[in-house]
Formats: structure tokens, C-alpha cells, sequence
């Protein structure tokens, strides 16, 4: 039969299980305003009962504290995790986007801001003037300004953008280190774990709080997935050990247990450019241990550091790719065939005109320069002369590469920096070529009869070292360019655009009209170029006059403002649905917690009377019974 003192330790293990009830409760109470703390219970059942041999058969003996554990949910933990690196994504292109129209608005009134809308109007109305004052060169001084401010303001553009690209390029920087960070941390964290859950009977809710914590924070960076499973021993039995596996960007694993992985941030040289208008030093992203790419272009790839990529590599889809038809080992050249209409006009190329990086078959080589031609069946074909330098090709190209795929940079379906900066350097180059092919007509004469043409500029580039501007001998049509040894519109870039420096010099070079008959009264030539602004068919932009340049970027930079505010704005609503339900399940509730208070008051209270009870009765059976 049972000891005459069980009901004493019964009523014990009460007190006790109540007495764990209450400083969980008062645990859960200081840590409600914790960041990352999962609300805890204990969990307990009933102690196995002894078998009495009697006719009642078992006796209860009393509750078993299992241990106190957090009340979670890896559903909903899932469900934040993929929205928050949604929402990370549609955070940062919302803020570039809006600063993007920052940078191309304009605005009059009191806050008046000169955008191109409004320097081009003064452009145009001093053409005006010009064309009704004969002879006189005060005007055409102040023409010549106002296309100066014309150009310095594609110039302030161009730099603006590339500053930007900058920020985000840092910003890159700064998120990969975020990852690396808290990649250790997780790994740490996790032998943690294991050290003190070992031995079946502890859970480390605390730490396991950090660890979830630090997952929130990283799917923010870029998506995520984690899994647990236990890890077993020799047999095949659980340890008490549980192997913890974080993964990102599409599978990758970042974190395996007590192992992790580190990425790192290599700059490119100025010989490794993949676009003309990349500003120096731009980041790829490698794995430390196997110097692969870390890949951020996978259709399930998400968080801020996707944001950031497609916003300072976004080129709308429209990179150098195409088929390797030819190589020449004699020359060191590759020859590739391309398709795409866009690459078959080179006032849109954006093909860096020397030292270019282009990838061949999937590795990697360098090139110095290359030409461009169309053939008189319409075929357009790139040449590339590579590079014989043997540390930038170790390995030369081969006859293997032939029919293989050639790119240069990547093809990032999103308009990003250098999608704008190739929207502006396109109608900079047209309406630079169409205004000196008017300009430098045969038989321009200036204002003191001077015959100046053909082939005089107006609009050129200025040169990026040894001083001077080009000479743009090559039209913007060509069927045929060398980008070595030809000074063409190729190129000139909205960074580069200036009025020819003799026309700065002394206005009165100025052409205005054709032949002597007429006299500088007639200004044909003037006529011709005010039309150019508005006739679609001397010059088009996206299917647009001249004057339309800034609508067309305004609109495509307001579709994506829209697109990434209307996407902040129901991924945040999705993750306050998230975060409420997660909360319901995991956070702590001060009115449940004084509910919970309550009841283990009572249930301490009544384990200790049903021990003062025993306490009476064991008096008496001991003390008061006589033998």
C-alpha cells in the first residue's frame, strides 16, 4: 500500500508546479516589452501513479513539471519571414525611386525648380529671339548660354545618377555585411543551444528568442528559410541535439549548425565595367569559400539586397547578349552575333569602349575594344579584340567558344540607374547628332559670312582625360565603328555634352544661314533647328518629339514609384496581419498574464492548505493516538 506520508508529497509537487507557474508568469510579465521574446508556459502533466494492491487499484502521485517552453508557431514564423523580404525589396526601390523624381522634377513658383522641361523652353525661346535680331551677336551669346545651361544640366543629371549609384552600391556593401554578421551570430547561437538542451531535459528559450530574432532581421536583408531536425546518434536515437540549417537567396545555405558562410564584396577595376556609365568600383558578390557568384537574379530571390541590386543595375532587360560565331586566335578576337534591335543601334549601346569585361560560355574574359558592324544582308555582328594581358586572360579564347552564349553584364529585368542614364545619354546623342547635322551644313555661314561647313559641331563631348573635346567624325548611323581608333556619338554621354568650345569662345562663329545671297538676315539655318525640337521626323524619341524627353523619364519613373509605394503599402499591411497573428500565438498579454497570475495564486494557495491539512492530520495520527 502507499506511504501514509504520500498525500504530503503530492501535495508538494502541487506547490511546486504551482510555485513554476507563477515566476514563469512573472518572467513573462518583465519581458513584455522585449524585443524577440516568445511568451512562456509550463508545461506539466500528471505524475505515474502508483499501484496500490487493493481493491481502488492505482493512487495518483501527484504532477511532473516538464519544463517551461516558448509558445511558437513556424507557420506564421514562415509567413513574416517571405513578406518581410518582400517588403524589404519594395522598401528600398520605393525610396530610390522617389528620389528619382526628385532629381527629374520640375517645378515653378515659389519652390521653382529648373528641370529640363523648363531649361529647354528657355533653350528654345532664345533660338527665337536669335532667328528675329539679324546680325547681331548679343543674341547669339545668348543662345550659346542658355544651350551651356542645357548641357550642364544633362551634366548635373548624369553625376547625380552616378552618385547615387554610389549610395546604393555602399548600401550593398553594408547589407552583405549585415548577412555575414548575422550569419556568425546564428551559428554561435546554435552550438548554444545544443550545449545546454543536450541533455533532453533543458530548452534554451532565451537564446532560442536571439536566434528567431536575428532570422527576422536577415529576411529583411534577403529571404529566407530555416530547418531544424534532431540529430541522432550511431543507433539512430535522438541526442537531445538538433542540427539548425539557414538558407538564402533562393537555397543557398548560409549557416549549417555550428558552420557558416561568408560573402564578400569585390570591386571592379576600371577595366571590368559591364556598362559605360558605371561609376567605378561597383560590387559583385562572391562566396568567400568557392568564389561563386552569390547570384541575386533567381526568380525566388527577394529582401532589401535585391531591392538594391535591381536599383543600381537595372538596365529594363536591355544588356549586351548574343552568340559567339568566330574566333581568330591569330588576332585574339571574338566575333558575336546579336538579334535584339536595340543592339543594333549604337546611339543606344551601353558597352564600356574599352577594357569591358564580357562573359563567354560562362567564364569570364577581358577585352581592349571593340567594332561594330552591319552587314548588307542586316546581320550585326560585335568584334572583340581580347585582352593579351595574361592576368586578365590567363586562359585565351579558343575555337570552343564557338556557339557558345556571350554577355556582358546581366540582363535585370527592373529600370534601374542605368536604364535612365542610357535613356538620357539616347536623346543627348540624337538630338546632338540631328542639331550638327543642321548646324553643320553644307555651305553654314556664320555671322560675319564666314562659310563654316560642312561637318561643323555645335554640340560635342568633352574628353574624360588629356583635355580637349571630340571631333564625332562618325555618325550616329554608322553600319560600321571602331571603338578604339573612331571618335563617334558613341561617345558622348550626358556627362560629357558641352557646346564646341570655339563657339564659346567667339560668338560670332555662329552659323545661321545658308549662302551669301540671302545675307545673315535669312537665318534658314535657325529656322531648321527650332524645328527640330517638335518635328518628329528630323528627330523621335521613343516615338515622341524632342520636347517630350521628360515626360517619357517622369512617366517611367512615376510607374515605378507607384508599383514600389503600392507594394510597400500591402506588404506592410500584410505583415501587421502576420505580425498580429504571430503575436496572438507568441506575445505576451498583460490581461491573460494577471489571469494566469490569479490562477496559479489559487492553486499555490491551495497546495499549501492541503499541506497544512496533512500537517494536522499527521499531528494527530502521531502525537494524539495512543498505541
Amino acid at each position: 500500500m502507499p506511504s501514509a506520508f504520500m498525500g504530503l508529497n503530492v501535495a508538494y509537487s502541487g506547490l511546486v508546479a504551482a510555485n513554476a507557474g507563477l515566476n514563469t508568469t512573472a518572467n513573462n510579465i518583465a519581458n513584455v516589452e522585449t524585443e524577440g521574446y516568445t511568451r512562456q508556459v509550463v508545461n506539466q502533466a500528471a505524475a505515474t501513479a502508483l499501484q496500490a494492491y487493493a481493491q481502488y487499484g492505482c493512487v495518483g502521485a501527484g504532477v511532473d513539471i516538464l519544463g517551461a517552453e516558448r509558445v511558437r508557431d513556424i507557420y506564421y514564423d514562415e509567413k513574416y519571414w517571405t513578406n518581410n523580404g518582400k517588403l524589404g525589396e519594395a522598401d528600398k526601390k520605393a525610396y530610390y525611386c522617389d528620389l528619382i523624381q526628385d532629381y527629374l522634377r520640375d517645378q515653378r513658383g515659389t519652390n521653382e525648380v529648373k528641370g529640363f522641361t523648363t531649361i529647354f523652353s528657355e533653350f528654345q525661346a532664345a533660338m527665337e529671339s536669335l532667328s528675329t535680331h539679324t546680325d547681331d551677336d548679343n543674341y547669339a551669346l545668348q543662345f550659346i548660354g542658355q544651350a551651356g545651361n542645357l548641357c550642364e544640366y544633362f551634366r548635373i543629371l548624369y553625376n547625380n545618377f552616378q552618385k547615387m549609384q554610389t549610395d546604393v552600391n555602399d548600401e550593398i556593401a553594408i547589407s552583405v555585411n549585415e548577412i555575414n554578421s548575422i550569419g556568425e551570430q546564428i551559428a554561435s547561437l546554435n552550438k548554444q543551444i545544443n550545449t545546454i538542451e543536450c541533455n533532453g531535459n533543458t530548452v534554451a528559450n532565451e537564446l532560442r528568442d536571439k536566434r528567431d530574432l536575428l532570422v527576422d532581421q536577415l529576411s529583411a536583408v534577403i529571404d529566407v528559410k530555416c530547418e531544424e531536425t534532431p540529430k541522432l546518434d550511431k543507433n539512430g536515437n535522438p541526442t537531445g541535439m538538433n542540427d539548425y540549417v539557414v538558407r538564402i537567396a533562393g537555397g543557398q545555405v548560409l549557416v549549417d549548425s555550428y558552420h557558416y558562410r561568408q560573402l564578400e564584396c569585390v570591386p571592379r577595376t576600371a577595366w571590368q565595367k559591364v556598362n559605360q556609365n558605371d561609376v567605378d568600383g561597383l560590387y559583385d558578390i562572391v562566396w568567400t569559400d568557392t568564389e561563386q557568384d552569390f547570384g541575386l537574379l533567381g526568380g525566388n530571390v527577394s529582401g532589401e539586397l535585391k531591392g538594391l541590386f535591381e536599383m543600381r543595375d537595372g538596365n529594363n532587360n536591355e544588356s549586351f547578349h548574343g552568340t559567339v560565331t568566330d574566333v581568330n586566335t591569330l588576332d585574339n578576337s571574338v566575333r558575336v552575333k546579336v538579334t535584339d534591335d536595340y543592339l543594333k543601334d549604337i546611339s543606344k549601346s551601353t558597352l564600356p569602349l574599352t577594357d569591358g569585361r564580357i562573359m563567354l560560355g560562362g567564364e569570364y574574359y577581358y577585352y581592349d575594344n571593340f567594332e561594330f558592324e552591319i552587314d548588307e544582308q542586316g546581320e550585326c555582328y560585335y568584334t572583340f579584340k581580347m585582352s593579351n594581358n595574361t592576368s586578365r586572360n590567363p586562359v585565351l579564347a579558343n575555337y570552343k567558344l564557338e556557339g557558345q552564349s556571350a554577355r556582358v553584364g546581366e540582363q535585370v529585368n527592373y529600370q534601374g540607374i542605368p536604364y535612365y542614364m542610357e535613356q538620357m545619354n539616347e536623346w543627348v546623342r540624337d538630338y546632338a547628332y540631328n542639331f550638327n547635322k543642321i548646324y553643320g551644313v553644307e555651305g553654314a555661314t556664320d555671322l560675319d559670312g564666314n562659310v563654316r561647313g560642312p561637318g561643323n559641331l555645335f554640340f560635342t563631348g568633352d574628353k574624360k582625360t588629356g583635355g580637349g573635346q571630340y571631333t564625332l567624325n562618325t555618325e550616329l548611323g554608322t553600319k560600321k565603328y571602331n571603338s578604339a581608333s573612331q571618335d563617334g556619338y558613341h561617345n558622348l554621354t550626358a556627362g560629357n555634352i558641352n557646346v564646341e568650345q570655339s563657339v564659346q569662345n567667339d560668338p560670332r562663329t555662329f552659323t545661321t544661314h545658308v549662302g551669301e545671297t540671302e545675307g545673315p538676315a535669312y537665318y534658314n539655318i535657325v529656322n531648321d533647328l527650332k524645328d527640330l525640337a517638335t518635328n518628329q521626323e528630323k528627330m523621335s524619341f521613343r516615338g515622341c518629339s524632342a520636347t517630350k524627353f521628360l515626360d517619357c523619364l517622369l512617366g517611367d519613373s512615376a510607374l515605378n514609384a507607384q508599383s514600389a509605394f503600392s507594394f510597400q503599402e500591402i506588404y506592410s499591411s500584410i505583415e501587421e496581419s502576420i505580425a498580429n497573428s504571430r503575436y496572438s500565438v507568441s506575445g505576451v498579454d498583460n490581461d491573460e498574464e494577471a489571469a494566469n497570475m490569479v490562477k496559479f495564486q489559487n492553486a499555490f494557495n491551495l497546495a499549501s492548505k492541503m499541506i497544512s491539512v496533512l500537517n494536522e492530520c499527521y499531528d494527530r495520527l502521531i502525537t494524539q493516538t495512543g498505541v
